[in-house]
């Protein structure tokens, strides 16, 4: 299998920097190697980007590798290691992952691209996790293959390979790797996910991942509809980005409204609210006569991207919740 085929539709002389995300693992590694092998063919501009979230004892000593990889391969270098008091704090998937693609956004410029290597595994096992925690469309969408970052683009090109498919690549080209001891670790629900449950799913349907893989794409494709009404529905009853239009809201039939309600939220750069508050604002506060001129409120003001929605007799506005 000639993985390069995977990059080259993302390849073209008006992009500036290609960046790639690269932890160490097998995956990022495989990414970082295909690229150099084709780089002066297409005269690509590299650059690594390593992350020490100072999580794991030898967190510098991955860091180093890295480093030494793109020395010995003449590739530029960023890193950034992060200060951490809390080790053990809750949520830590999604804090770790969040702190990433902060750095990851200052760093986008525009016609840049930052490769990162997620898997089919990666995919699948968002899919499932996704799933438990009640998501709907959009959410089951999984990992997107392409989207923007900061002012650049984001793009997966090994979504459609399996962990398997890059170990042996990797093998194959006689790469050292790290491998993570925290992906061990069943405590976190993607791992219980990846070395519990996926495994006896396996074991009963080995073709699983392939049908998921199949399903999600479907799922893209439903989103797509999804969004195009969205933004034909948000064209008709906004008044302004932040403001629609209550009696035109209220026209639509109840499952547009939901839709185009979610649409709106995005579009504003704020935070999407889970099932059951989506839920009280349609049943309590929209329809509710007694709550003219009110607010409705989810997160936090210390929270970035927490909501406020205020209504009129008229429109109802969004609004980031501010302190």
């Amino acid at each position: 299998m000639d993985f390069s085929e995977f990059l080259k539709p993302y390849l073209n002389k008006k992009i500036k920097n290609y960046y790639v995300a690269l932890s160490g693992g097998a995956d990022s590694i495989v990414l970082l190697n295909e690229l150099i092998k084709i780089q002066r063919d297409f005269d690509l501009n590299l650059t690594a980007i390593h992350i020490n979230h100072n999580i794991q004892k030898d967190s510098k000593k991955w860091k180093d590798i890295c480093a030494d990889f793109c020395k010995k391969n003449e590739i530029k270098f960023i890193h950034r290691t992060l200060l951490r008091k809390n080790k053990s704090s809750s949520n830590l998937e999604k804090k770790l992952r969040d702190e990433r693609y902060q750095i990851f956004e200052k760093i986008m410029k525009k016609n840049t691209i930052l490769f990162m290597g997620h898997h089919l595994d990666d995919a699948v096992e968002t899919f499932f996790l996704r799933i438990l925690r009640g998501s709907g469309v959009e959410g089951l969408t999984s990992i997107p293959k392409e989207r923007s970052l900061g002012k650049g683009k984001l793009i997966r090109p090994f979504l459609s390979l399996t962990k398997k498919d890059i170990i042996l690549k990797a093998k194959k080209d006689s790469l050292k790797y790290i491998d993570d001891p925290s992906n061990k670790d069943n405590s976190f629900d993607r791992n219980y996910l990846r070395n519990i449950i996926l495994p006896k799913i396996e074991k009963r349907w080995p073709s699983y991942r392939k049908n998921l893989h199949q399903l999600i794409s479907n799922l893209y494709e439903a989103n797509s509809l999804l969004i195009f009404q969205a933004e034909e529905d948000f064209n008709y009853v906004s008044i302004k980005k932040n403001t629609l239009s209550l009696n035109k809201f209220l026209h639509l039939p109840t499952v547009r409204q939901k839709n185009v309600f979610i649409f709106w939220i995005n579009l504003n750069g704020l935070n999407q609210p889970n099932a059951k508050v989506i839920n009280l604002f349609f049943e309590k506060f929209l329809t509710d006569d007694k709550t003219s001129k009110a607010k409705y409120i989810w997160g936090t003001p210390s929270k970035k991207g927490s909501v406020c929605i205020t209504k009129s007799s008229r429109e109802i506005k969004i609004s980031e919740l501010s302190a």
